[in-house]
């Protein structure tokens, strides 16, 4: 029994000893994060770039009346860390770039005309005449490189439209970064270049005429490439010349939500020639047409965790070239298309060899013109659109099939199902071409057609279109007129979720509800994939 209470005795010394060193270790965490915490306020400091500041070697930036005169002078200075780089409001000529180390913020008060504080390149920048391979990244007002927690807003940036610099701001290697609130005018190839990055976001910005010289490789408004985790969101651009809008490849879980992009010629966005994985093209106003082709097949995206290469949903489209393919597992739907410009198909497999899967579902299509999908050359396979509505133009001569490929060795495996298709009585349209073997190499079933000819056994010819007719556009407008509509429970299942006995045919199931379509109509949560895409027939 000794031996016992000793034995007891020794376990609770130990176990109150241990308690005290748990107490101990615990109030010096606490005190170290406390005094980590105080430093890092204390070390917080603000530094003033101004208009009638200098860069003389006795001035400390620490005050306005202390200011230094240009922003790059002002990141020579300033340690890396939490410190912020206030611009007072006025011009900053420079002539070389700004380059912010670890932590810094560097902001202007505000964009109104009054109060902004305006980065312009100085017409005695020395410019690189003509480029190779990357460029003159140095030709940038901001140049970020290997910085992580960087923050740039509330600047206006700019450079004359008559000689102007290569962009606004670049980054490579660049982790968590943050531009907001910028205004961009008139540089030569990209407002905002950013390359080998994650994190970074680009939000609520006015670019105009941000890519004055297009060029295959260096053009866009904003021009990306490899880029993680990322996101542009908010942003207002417009060309006034044949540039892209933005322009980007090798994405990775990137997320480009709730712009406008209008620009002269080129495409609004595109995002071509490399393997993605997880882009996601939302909530936008685009006046041209989206690329997203790759010539032959891509890596499959599901191998990195992502159901889609490309998922383009919820966007307010214009031009009747919409989107541009080939590109495996790309998702296109919940789209409102209304064809403003015509000359174009909705998707297009614009050559190579492409094994598929595309899928297209519950776009709502106004004036179409040329057609609804075609291929030229190569080979698509496994394309797969259901419930979608098309409205047909009169395209005059060139008007074409609802569906369209030359042979049936340039095709496999396309299944078109539970759509609407209607065309003016003063120009019907034929659904498919009748010859070289491209019916067998086409399932079409369950489709209502208004005006459409040579539809195949398995589908419905109506004489009007069976719609609301009434009401704002896309809903009311193109919901089923009425529950005993011969659109509703009249399709088969491919896989979406629906109301009733069977799928409703077209792109709304009775009655319906609003589209949250564009910039304005962003919702709070983000809109969970429907369904995984299989990476295998």
């Amino acid at each position: 029994m000794m031996l016992s209470h000793a034995v007891e005795a020794r376990n609770s010394n130990a176990t109150v000893r241990r308690f005290h060193i748990c107490t101990w270790a615990f109030r010096s965490a606490w005190i170290a994060w406390w005094t980590v915490g105080c430093l890092t306020a204390a070390w917080a400091e603000t530094f003033y770039v101004s208009p009638t500041g200098s860069d003389a070697p006795d001035r400390d930036g620490r005050t306005p009346e202390t200011a230094w005169r240009t922003l790059a002078f002002a990141c020579e200075q300033v340690p890396a860390g939490d410190h912020t780089i206030q611009l007072l409001p006025g011009e900053f000529p420079s002539e070389r770039p700004a380059c912010p180390r670890n932590g810094i913020r560097i902001e202007g008060p505000s964009l109104r005309d009054a109060s902004a504080a305006r980065l312009i390149a100085s017409p005695s920048w020395p410019r690189v005449p003509q480029v190779r391979d990357l460029g003159p990244t140095n030709e940038f007002l901001i140049v970020l490189h290997g910085v992580s927690n960087v923050v740039v807003r509330n600047l206006e940036l700019s450079s004359s439209p008559h000689a102007p610099i290569a962009g606004g701001i670049y980054a490579r290697d660049v982790r968590d970064v943050r531009l907001e609130g910028l205004r961009l005018r008139n540089f030569r190839w990209n407002a905002i270049g950013i390359e080998y990055s994650r994190g970074v976001v680009i939000s609520n910005c006015d670019i105009f005429d941000g890519s004055l010289e297009r060029h295959q490789y260096h053009g866009g408004s904003i021009r990306t490439r490899w880029i993680h985790d990322s996101a542009l969101v908010g942003n207002r651009i417009v060309s006034t010349n044949g540039s892209y809008g933005y322009k980007g490849s090798g994405h990775q879980a990137v997320r480009v939500i709730g712009n406008h992009i209008e620009v002269g010629g080129e495409f609004s966005i595109e995002s071509a020639h490399e393997n993605e994985y997880g882009l996601e093209i939302a909530w936008n106003y685009l006046n041209r047409c989206i690329s997203v082709s790759k010539g032959g097949q891509g890596d499959d995206p599901n191998r990195r965790g992502f159901p889609f290469s490309v998922w383009i949903h919820h966007n307010l489209m214009t031009d009747s070239y919409a989107v541009e393919g080939p590109r495996n597992h790309l998702v296109l739907s919940e789209n409102y298309i209304v064809c403003s410009k015509p000359n174009g198909r909705i998707y297009t497999h614009h050559g190579g060899v492409n094994h598929g899967p595309v899928r297209i579902y519950r776009n709502i299509i106004e004036q179409a013109d040329r057609g609804f999908i075609w291929m030229n050359q190569g080979l698509a396979e496994r394309i797969e659109a259901t419930h979608n509505i098309v409205v047909f133009a009169d395209a005059g001569d060139r008007a074409g099939y609802v569906v369209d490929a030359w042979a049936a060795e340039r095709l496999n495996g396309w299944v078109i199902r539970n759509n609407v298709f209607v065309a003016p009585a003063s120009q019907p349209r034929r659904f498919m071409p009748l010859q070289r073997g491209v019916p067998q190499k086409i399932h079409a079933t369950h489709n209502v057609g208004v005006n459409i000819l040579d539809l195949p056994e398995g589908n419905f010819e109506l004489n009007e279109p069976p719609f609301r007719a009434e009401g704002e556009r896309p809903w009311p407008w193109y919901a089923p007129a009425t529950v005993e509509s011969p659109l509703v429970d009249h399709g088969i299942p491919v896989g979406l979720p629906f109301e009733g006995q069977a799928p409703d045919i077209g792109a709304i199931e009775w009655p319906g509800q609003p589209w949250n379509i564009g910039p304005d109509k962003i919702p709070k949560d983000p809109v969970p994939f429907p369904f995984p895409i299989p990476s295998k027939p």
